[in-house]
């Protein structure tokens, strides 16, 4: 997994996609925080918004960082090669999981510039940022997660992409069917929406039931990927 890991986050590190994703990822973050602290030349400590438009940034930018994880390797025809390497499916996605964890959560670190930068004016509540920047880690982990299920369905990168954009909006959009008259159906909806359990962080709210529900998120997406992957070494 280590081996796969470095691989992969070299390959972050050495592409134009990689340095294109994080520098517009960080050029958006600017201009909410011009367009939220600046341009009204009004100081605020309030970053809910701020962390909330950054996580819709990463919405989209997650799938076209993630598409190639599993794709690449079947193009190159190093698939198959993986696979019969001493190595097992749980090795292959969680050292290719972590790598794009790692390049997505040092962009994110560098977001926290911001509010560093204005508490020289204002008093910053760093719980709330705390907890905003929790949101995105989850967040970030979540969409790398179903990335890399959607990576593992197919060997074109449009459609790996596309399906880890509809998986990831439908997760947002859950929200929207828990307004069900019904209080069972409504309750539940809400108990499996991701935007339900993200918007707690993003209102500097850290609550252990938050915490549960992205890390069996994440967990069944990566084990979907991961049973995925494993299939193939039985063809």
């Amino acid at each position: 997994m280590i081996t796969i890991f470095k691989k992969e986050l070299k390959v972050y590190f050495s592409s134009l996609l990689g340095y294109v994703l994080m520098f517009v990822f960080l050029l958006l973050a600017g201009t909410f925080f011009w367009g939220y602290f600046l341009a009204g030349a009004q100081a605020s400590s309030d970053f809910s918004a701020f962390f909330a438009d950054i996580n819709t940034a990463l919405l989209f930018i997650i799938p076209i960082l993630t598409f190639r994880t599993l794709v690449e390797d079947k193009k190159l025809g190093t698939y198959e090669l993986l696979l019969t390497s001493p190595v097992t499916a749980w090795d292959i996605v969680l050292g290719k999981f972590l790598a794009a964890f790692a390049f997505v959560m040092l962009a994110a670190t560098l977001v926290l510039i911001f509010p560093l930068a204005i508490s020289f004016i204002t008093t910053v509540e760093w719980g709330a940022v705390l907890a905003g920047w929790l949101g995105i880690f989850f967040s970030a982990a979540f969409f790398i997660a179903i990335g890399m299920f959607a990576s593992s369905l197919t060997d074109n990168y449009v459609i790996a992409g596309l399906i880890a954009l509809m998986l990831s909006v439908l997760m947002l959009v859950l929200s929207f069917f828990g307004n069900s008259q019904n209080p069972q159906l409504s309750a539940f909806f809400q108990s499996i929406s991701y935007a339900s359990h993200y918007q707690q962080f993003a209102q500097g709210l850290i609550r252990a039931k938050d915490f549960l529900y992205f890390a069996i998120g994440i967990f069944l997406w990566l084990f979907l990927a991961k049973s995925i992957v494993e299939s193939r070494t039985w063809k």
